[in-house]
């Protein structure tokens, strides 16, 4: 009786000790589409967790790497979907440029403009000249301090 007794509380102790007690994150990397294979060759994907939040938004962190061998320049944007699939428009959802050097990562944080949000689209390109002449912007070059 006492070695049951033992082994119960053994057991309770492994399985309540192992228990997982972390939020449980959705990492989805069906959310991502490439607009250029190119990109695929240097930006390896390390992470992509959303999560709902308690006020009903969706927030996004996607960690890349670049493993080339140079400073590496894409685009990207998050696209957000209702629950019918169609897009959220907002002036919030902007193409944005970032430049990667080699070796380093780069951590993309987001939450959707809307409650509304049901789903979500990672989307990674190549700067175009109508991209970097956006990011060229007095008024948002003025916004960042430079």
């Amino acid at each position: 009786m006492r070695k049951m007794f033992y082994l119960l509380a053994f057991l309770a102790l492994i399985f309540t000790g192992c228990a997982d007690k972390s939020p449980q994150l959705n990492v989805a990397y069906s959310n991502v589409i490439f607009e250029n294979d190119s990109i695929k060759e240097w930006l390896v994907l390390q992470n992509i967790i959303s999560v709902v939040r308690d006020d009903g938004f969706i927030e996004v962190e996607v960690v890349g790497k670049n493993i080339s061998s140079s400073k590496q320049i894409l685009t990207y944007n998050v696209d957000w979907y209702d629950q019918n699939g169609f897009v959220i428009k907002s002036i919030l959802v902007k193409r944005k440029i970032a430049s990667i050097e080699n070796g380093k990562s780069i951590i993309i944080h987001v939450i959707s403009p809307s409650e509304n949000a049901a789903s979500y689209k990672v989307r990674f390109g190549l700067p175009t000249s109508d991209d970097e002449l956006r990011d060229k912007n007095v008024n948002l070059r003025e916004y960042r301090g430079e």
